[in-house]
């Protein structure tokens, strides 16, 4: 599967949820936060891996963004620690839909 293959909202979703992480909510948000944001951003390492050359540092950040949100294995951290680590990731997943556009 290529990049240019994947439909627009598998950016935008967990953009909008990672951005809605930094308010005070209930832990079960975060959980389905870690769900969301693992999944796209295997998605997209699977595709920008795969895509070879430069592409693969997409990759590597990607697999370190699914790493660090998944579900299973849990990170804890403080909560000011995961404010900024949630708009980091958002501001990743909205530069790469940028940069993937541009490319089409």
């Amino acid at each position: 599967m290529k990049t240019s293959d994947v439909p627009w909202f598998v950016w935008a979703v967990p953009i909008a949820v990672l951005v809605i992480a930094t308010a005070r909510l209930p832990y079960g948000y975060y959980t389905f936060a870690r769900i969301v944001v693992c999944a796209a951003a295997a998605l997209l390492a699977y595709c920008e891996f795969n895509a070879g050359g430069s592409r693969r540092l997409f990759a590597a950040v990607f697999v370190l963004i699914a790493v660090l949100f998944n579900p299973i294995v849990p990170v804890h951290l403080t909560r000011s620690i995961w404010f900024y680590l949630d708009l980091i990731a958002a501001a990743v997943f909205a530069a790469h839909l940028l940069e993937a556009k541009i490319r089409q």
